[in-house]
């Protein structure tokens, strides 16, 4: 397979790497010193709680996910069953992609108030929560999008992002081959990764893993590897590096996305605290 280019830089969930060459199975938390204001900002602002919303989907290029939260491009399904409730008052809204197949926008939520939880409402009238036990200080934050294979949900709180598949209309945990939680450091908070993103190159929906790299000259060097999400997303292994930057400044865009967890124009909702 060849690899993404950088043209169309639309977030993904690059995989840590040691060289271009030597790939860790996941990324693994370490602190580290992370550069100033690398803190994405939100892409939606708070709403009132809401149903299913008949909105345009966010990423209409990408695959529809079928209800058992897969892929498919044939016609659409019934959805998730309704239940779970409403979506709980003063979270953070925002219009999604089709998730479950019944070729609506569905809608992610976050919950403003301990114990904080992400979560999907879907146009089917189903809420389903994701309890956020991620011990960062400052604001959390997640999103959803339907990738290749799968329709992966990545929750962060600056420091360390832990992904996730939407299937069979819940959250599962993705691992590693062992069965390690698959997780990314952010932000400089670890050694051989600082980001994730996606990107639609190679005519696919790809999750990527990106690495920042400081160079002795205090420019910046970043790479990407390609994320394989096998089983529906169950478990995802490290695939192909590739090249996304060189001799970048600290403040260079690209630098500052590289230290994320984005995925292109995908919304991200979060919590108020920092």
């Amino acid at each position: 397979m060849s690899l993404p280019t950088r043209g169309r830089r639309i977030a993904a969930g690059l995989v840590c790497t040691l060289t271009a060459a030597t790939l860790l199975a996941a990324c693994t938390w370490t602190r580290g010193t992370p550069p100033s204001d690398a803190r994405p900002s939100a892409s939606a602002s708070p709403s009132a709680p809401s149903g299913g919303s008949s909105a345009s989907a966010t990423s209409s290029g990408s695959p529809t996910g079928d209800a058992s939260g897969g892929t498919s491009g044939g016609a659409a399904g019934p959805g998730c069953p309704a239940g779970g409730g409403p979506i709980p008052a003063a979270s953070m809204t925002a219009t999604i992609a089709d998730v479950d197949g019944d070729g609506r926008p569905d809608t992610e939520f976050y919950t403003q108030t301990p114990p904080f939880e992400y979560g999907i409402h879907t146009a089917s009238g189903a809420t389903i929560a994701l309890p956020d036990r991620l011990a960062g200080p400052n604001a959390h934050s997640g999103w959803t999008s339907v990738r290749e294979n799968a329709v992966v949900t990545v929750v962060d709180d600056g420091r360390t992002a832990k992904l996730h598949a939407f299937l069979d209309c819940s959250f599962v945990t993705t691992t590693d081959a062992n069965g390690t939680p698959y997780t990314f450091a952010l932000n400089g908070f670890g050694d051989y990764c600082t980001g994730v993103e996606c990107t639609n190159e190679n005519g696919g929906a790809l999750l990527a893993g990106v690495l920042a790299a400081r160079q002795p000259d205090g420019s910046y060097t970043i790479t990407g590897t390609v994320i394989a999400l096998l089983d529906r997303g169950r478990v995802a292994q490290n695939g192909a590096t590739f090249p996304i930057g060189s001799g970048l400044a600290q403040n260079d865009p690209q630098v500052r996305l590289a230290m994320r967890s984005t995925c292109g124009s995908t919304p991200i909702v979060h919590t108020d605290g920092r």
